[in-house]
């Protein structure tokens, strides 16, 4: 199927583009000045190794037509196990954030964001909490016996909200100062995000149809291999003691983080029939295609 060998592609894309930013940033970028000092060859080399996979993933994705069909709503414990995962680290960076805009009131200090840009966290934190409120309704959903009540759909648009704010906040704060590749990652990976979410939020309440479902794939597989690679690589860094301030707090890459794997786990269910019927029009397309 075209979904495997674009999860193939995505998986190697991932690992190759973290490892050259890694290299990138261990080796080749003056932390002092900002600048890298490899003349961008790395950047470019991981940044085009990004936008092909996400690309041959996203066309792969949109060409499978037997992911046109109709979800089932029952019961998975990967969704629910890694949606439980999302809402806890999005409570953990609601609490990090707004416990950042209390000590900064209170003491004049932050640890986590920049002062001058504490204040345009505050409603991103409560946005957050909320969200981490709607993935565990969702959670149970998921893991209760039986089909899935189809209004839970509906909570799924606080997520929708959160990445619309999320994308207002990154422009306004950390677009400015950030490098070309950390825009690619923080807004280019957030657009992306945006769009699964609502994709993900029409499939589980059954409004979504056809274009759904295959929504979740075309728009989730590069959301996954742009904050993967992104969070993974950061990681890394942060272990070196290479981190730097300009970039996104990581307590709001460990949302993106959570909300990748979430990602993973709802596309492996998809794509394995846990949840799908799939059109039967995809399906004898399908079988005419591997007779011939």
């Amino acid at each position: 199927m075209k979904t495997k060998l674009a999860a193939w592609i995505a998986l190697g894309g991932t690992v190759l583009a973290t490892v050259l930013r890694c290299v990138q940033m261990l080796f080749f970028f003056d932390y002092e000045t900002g600048f890298v000092t490899d003349s961008g060859i790395f950047t470019a080399l991981h940044c085009t190794v990004i936008l092909l996979c996400a690309l041959a993933c996203g066309i792969l994705c949109r060409l499978e037509r037997t992911l046109c069909g109709t979800m089932q709503r029952e019961r998975s414990w990967g969704c629910g196990i890694s949606a439980s995962m999302a809402a806890l680290f999005l409570g953990y960076g609601a609490f990090v954030l707004l416990k950042d805009a209390y000590n900064y009131k209170m003491f004049g200090v932050s640890y986590s964001v920049e002062p001058v840009h504490i204040l345009s966290h505050v409603p991103f934190a409560v946005l957050s909490g909320l969200f981490c409120a709607a993935a565990l309704v969702v959670t149970f959903a998921w893991l209760r016996d039986g089909k899935l009540p189809g209004n839970i759909g509906a909570l799924w648009a606080v997520g929708v909200l959160w990445a619309l704010y999320y994308m207002v906040l990154t422009f306004m704060t950390y677009s400015a100062s950030a490098t070309m590749q950390e825009n690619l990652f923080t807004m280019g990976g957030g657009a992306l995000m945006l769009f699964f979410l609502l994709a993900e939020g029409k499939l589980i309440s059954g409004v979504g149809g056809r274009k759904a479902s295959r929504s979740v794939f075309i728009f989730g597989i590069p959301a996954v291999i742009f904050w993967l690679t992104y969070v993974l690589s950061n990681t890394v860094l942060i272990i070196f003691g290479r981190g730097y301030v300009t970039e996104m707090p990581y307590v709001i890459q460990l949302m993106m983080f959570a909300l990748s794997v979430h990602a993973v786990m709802l596309m492996a269910a998809l794509r394995n029939r846990e949840l799908f019927v799939p059109s039967m029009q995809g399906v004898e397309r399908s079988e005419r295609k591997k007779a011939q």
